[in-house]
Parts: C-alpha cells; structure tokens; sequence
C-alpha cells in the first residue's frame, strides 16, 4: 500500500492548499471591500461625508459572492478528492479496500471456495 498511498495523498494535500489559498483570496476581497466601507463610516460619523452607501452595499455584495465562490471551490476539491481516491469494493461482502489488489486477493481467499459467488474480470 506504501507506493500507491504516497502520490494520492501528495495529491489531496495539493488540492486541500490551493482550494485554502483560493477561499483565503475571496476573504481577502471580502476584507478589503469592507475595510474600506468602515473607513468611510467613520468618516461620516466623525468627520468627511463620502459615499456611505454604496460602499456598505459593495461590501455585503463582494462578500456574498465571496462566500458562493467559497462554497463551489469546496466543492469541486471535493469532488477532486473523490476522483483520485478511488475505492474498490466487494460485491458479495462489506469489504472495501483502495487498493485494487487487496480486492482480488480478499475475492480469492474469502468467496473462492464456493465457485458460483467467485468474482472474475
């Protein structure tokens, strides 16, 4: 199991960093948006007026979208994960393996004896 289990999981780290570094980008979008509402907020309330409004109604919108855009991202390195971890299972038992020859053997030793649940390829 130690050759196959080294590239798939190098593989899943891989995709767990860029969809964190991807949600980590939209927050920064999100922050900045509403960095610079409060600013005017405190201008408006302390000192120069400026454009309040649509600085708020930015804000709320780009963090919106940055939270679907967050959701699809986890998502789709979800469903990535899913694609290179393949799981193999026994049609006659609850065995389940990732290794497709752990799969083979365990049909061998457990369901050979009786010929008719034999699985074959």
């Amino acid at each position: 199991m130690g050759d196959n289990e080294q590239p798939s999981s190098i593989k899943q780290e891989i995709l767990d960093k860029i969809a964190a570094l991807i949600t980590a980008a939209f927050g920064l979008v999100a922050a900045l948006a509403w960095n610079d509402a409060i600013k005017l907020l405190f201008k408006e309330l302390f000192g120069t007026q400026d454009q309040v409004g649509p600085m708020i109604a930015y804000a709320i919108f780009i963090t919106i979208i940055a939270v679907i855009l967050t959701i699809i991202v986890a998502r789709a390195a979800s469903k990535a994960k899913n694609i290179i971890v393949k799981t193999y299972s026994c049609k006659l038992c609850d065995f389940k393996t990732q290794v497709e020859s752990e799969l083979m053997e365990h049909n061998v030793k457990d369901h050979a004896a009786s010929q008719d649940k034999f699985l074959s390829k």
